[in-house]
């Protein structure tokens, strides 16, 4: 039981590494989306102070609209990946706990063991000392008897 606990708790805590490597995954591709984002709201700015007042207006409609619609999608790639992390935060705290149930039984486990052995231990010192006491009272019943 002591090997099979000691497997569950390097496969939960494999799982455990996976899940926070997959986390600092999403969370690092959704910095990243946000820095696009921001950057191409930045860049949609620009263009519109620079161009708005231009003959050049007519074409900065279609800009605008692409460039939005370009936002959106970042926005909506940027809520899934937030959804994922908050799933990936609960399969997380789910394997931890599992993890530490686990090591909790192994510590268990151990202690009964420990116990166990130090019960042996004592009730092998009590029969040597029985069994010393015995041959101790036969000597000096050996020895009265001869007197």
């Amino acid at each position: 039981m002591t090997k099979t606990l000691k497997t569950l708790i390097k496969l939960h805590k494999n799982k455990l590494d996976k899940i926070l490597k997959d986390i600092e995954s999403k969370e690092s591709e959704k910095l990243r989306l946000e820095e696009k984002k921001i950057l191409i709201e930045e860049e949609l700015n620009q263009e519109i102070e620079k161009y708005s007042t231009t003959e050049f207006s007519f074409m900065l409609e279609k800009y605008v609209e692409t460039s939005r619609k370009l936002i959106k999608r970042i926005e909506a790639q940027i809520n899934q990946l937030e959804t994922m992390i908050i799933k990936l935060r609960v399969d997380l705290r789910d394997q931890y706990s599992e993890l530490k149930k686990y090591e909790i039984a192994f510590g268990n486990k151990q202690a009964l063991e420990l116990e166990a052995i130090k019960k042996y231990e004592a009730k092998q010192l009590d029969e040597f000392s029985i069994n010393k006491f015995a041959a101790q009272s036969k000597t000096i019943a050996a020895k009265t008897s001869k007197n």
